[in-house]
């Protein structure tokens, strides 16, 4: 505590360093000049700052408040994060996410310039300059609007698929990449018909009967649930891949940045199935809601499957 003459001191030095007078003396109370006015309302403006910084900055140290921007691949990212999202917020509102889209390549680049904390991406990642963590196991699955030729069929074999259009996603693509060299390892010609930005893209065009395509299991349960498009099993077929969180290898992490990270794993685990065996296209297919009920009391049939005459015909209709 200063005495009461320091203080007298102290502000009389203020009123010289400033050049104008804070008080009004000679009468009973020590009243405001309008300089000190001025004064009073910018220290208690400054006095209240410091308590907001030192609020706000305790806050991130115990990671109640925040602020990420993460990414989502256009494949596979953007049918996980926001599950990821959802269940975060719900647990802690007072963390500001801000997400953005791109392909796996646009993500990287962004993230090699700090502009973003993490992405979530399909497949793996073997640049050196990231770390990447396993947020769940996603299986691609074969696609088909109803009304097409194979939307009827209850199974399709590999070597049906050989000069059916295709609809892909954009050059680029982690999920093109992986579905054109498996299918080439097959020894299965793909034939693609058409390009589409993203899944969404691809997705339009299947139910519009252009063509066939072959997209993330977490991309279609709407669709498949409505009957707007149809997963088809493919025998002895499996194509399957890691969805993974990837930021910088030297990434500093805020307490939020950290906890999210952990949160998604975690969430990964318990609720995508990171640890669940990689299921076949077919089994996939048959764990969707199907959308082609059958009448009570029918036996079941057997699966259908392609013969090579119809395949002959549809093949011409599809280069008609």
């Amino acid at each position: 505590m200063l005495s009461q003459p320091a203080v007298s001191l102290q502000l009389k030095s203020l009123e010289r360093d400033l050049g104008l007078p804070l008080f009004q003396r000679g009468g009973p109370k020590l009243l405001l000049t309008d300089a000190g006015e001025v004064l009073y309302r910018a220290a208690a403006s400054i006095l209240f700052a410091k308590d907001e910084a030192e609020r706000a900055i305790g806050e991130l140290r115990d990671g109640t408040k925040g602020r990420l921007i993460v990414g989502a691949g256009t494949t596979g990212g953007m049918y996980v994060l926001p599950r990821i999202l959802q269940a975060y917020t719900e647990r802690w509102p007072g963390t500001e996410i801000v997400m953005q889209v791109g392909t796996t390549d646009q993500l990287l680049e962004r993230l090699l310039q700090n502009g973003l904390d993490l992405a979530i991406v399909g497949g793996p990642i073997e640049d050196r300059r990231f770390k990447t963590d396993t947020i769940c196991t996603d299986v691609l699955v074969l696609i088909a609007a109803p009304t097409h030729p194979i939307g009827a069929l209850d199974a399709v074999a590999l070597k049906d698929l050989g000069g059916l259009p295709f609809i892909v996603p954009e050059v680029g693509s982690r999920t093109r990449q992986l579905v054109e060299r498996r299918l080439r390892d097959a020894g299965v010609p793909m034939r693609i018909a058409m390009q589409m930005p993203g899944t969404e893209g691809v997705k339009r065009a299947v139910e519009a009967g252009l063509g066939i395509g072959i997209v993330s299991r977490y991309a279609v349960e709407a669709e498949t649930a409505t009957g707007v498009l149809r997963c088809l099993p493919i025998a002895g077929f499996s194509l399957t891949r890691p969805v993974s969180m990837v930021y910088r290898s030297q990434k500093y992490f805020s307490p939020v940045g950290a906890r999210f990270r952990d949160f998604a794993k975690s969430f990964g685990a318990e609720r995508l199935g990171t640890t669940r065996g990689a299921a076949t296209i077919g089994d996939t297919a048959a764990s969707l809601p199907e959308p082609v009920r059958r009448p009570a009391g029918r036996a079941p049939r057997e699966p259908r499957r392609l013969a090579h005459a119809p395949m002959r015909g549809m093949r011409r209709a599809h280069s008609r």
